[in-house]
């Protein structure tokens, strides 16, 4: 009787705690709180920026020169480093194929001429001894001679090989004696000379999307090289491409930096500021409500009481703001500026402004 007794109070003690640990854990859960987070809203703001990025020293005009005539290289006239003016004798072909063709229609056309001539002098005279008929057959021939002499004469003068334009020769790849094809009937021909001309250095940048809006033409720029130290150029932005590469999501900036003592030369680099400018006012927040992972830009929204983490562009910033660049966040955007470390997506908040 006694043990029943001791158990039915040993159970009645067991389901007692049982109770007591319920109600802790349920009064615990009650107790978690939601958290505080404080918010504001995006505002409109211009922003001026400098824009600092790398750039590539490139010649103003550059072309490989090929042959326009087959032929052997009688003569070179010019070398790696020389400086030439447009128009002049850089190298002498020599064809013999195509002397022998040039000699043979001279005689061809000064025997037509003296033909026509001849022929010309009757029918004004003594019109009865010739037809009209044969005036105009001889006149024919003559004129066709005379057009196939001067067009194997251009082909000839073709052998001089010309500077297109002003520059410096900066590539050889020929000897004398080689056989040269010409680069319009060969798909192969080798080029005779690399010419660049550096008077004026066309620098380039690889603009990034983000600052592409931002930039425009004539806007000031200071160029620098690590090559030149103590030397400063102040140039402006002398031509946009008006197009993102895909591959790479830049846009082409061209400056032009006059260059006539020669010093920058091609394929240097150059460190380039641009003073940029936003167009118009842009959405801006605190820089506080930015969160960078890697090289994403996020922020954290609130939406309904719940958290939503959005991906987001930078644009042009500030000391204390940034532009930011997404088609989700406006002016009644709640972005998190105060408590991002306390909370998680979509977990529920109790915002604070």
């Amino acid at each position: 009787m006694k043990t029943k007794i001791l158990l039915t109070l040993f159970s009645f003690v067991i389901l007692a705690c049982s109770d007591g640990t319920k109600q802790q854990d349920a009064s615990a859960i009650v107790t978690v709180k939601t958290p505080n987070v404080k918010v504001v809203n995006p505002e409109q703001r211009s922003f001026t920026s400098t824009l600092q990025i790398i750039g590539n020293a490139m010649p103003n005009k550059q072309v490989n020169i090929h042959a326009m005539e087959g032929g052997f290289l009688l003569a070179l006239k010019k070398d790696i480093g020389d400086k030439v003016k447009e128009g002049e004798v850089l190298a002498v072909l020599n064809n013999p194929e195509l002397t022998r063709e040039l000699e043979i229609n001279k005689v061809a056309k000064e025997v037509a001429e003296a033909n026509y001539l001849r022929f010309k002098k009757v029918i004004a005279k003594t019109p009865e001894l010739t037809t009209l008929q044969e005036f105009e057959k001889v006149e024919a021939t003559y004129l066709m001679a005379s057009a196939k002499y001067k067009a194997t004469e251009n082909r000839d003068s073709l052998l001089n090989i010309r500077a297109p334009f002003s520059g410096i020769i900066t590539t050889r790849n020929v000897e004398l004696g080689a056989l040269i094809q010409s680069g319009i009937n060969s798909s192969n021909a080798t080029a005779l000379f690399e010419i660049m001309d550096m008077e004026i250095i066309r620098l380039t940048v690889a603009l990034p999307e983000t600052e592409v809006d931002n930039i425009s033409k004539g806007m000031q720029a200071e160029i620098s090289f690590t090559e030149l130290p103590g030397q400063q150029f102040s140039v402006q932005v002398s031509r946009l491409a008006n197009a993102i590469d895909n591959s790479t999501k830049t846009m082409k900036v061209q400056l032009d930096i006059p260059n006539k003592n020669g010093k920058i030369k091609a394929g240097m680099y150059a460190n380039v500021e641009i003073q940029l400018q936003s167009t118009g006012d842009k959405i801006s927040l605190p820089n506080e409500a930015l969160i960078a992972v890697k090289s994403e830009f996020f922020v954290l929204q609130v939406k309904e009481g719940i958290v939503n983490r959005i991906l987001i562009k930078k644009g042009l910033s500030s000391n204390r703001f940034f532009e930011v660049l997404s088609n989700e966040i406006n002016e009644n955007s709640k972005v998190i500026v105060e408590g991002k470390a306390m909370v998680k997506v979509g977990m529920k908040v109790k915002v604070l402004n």
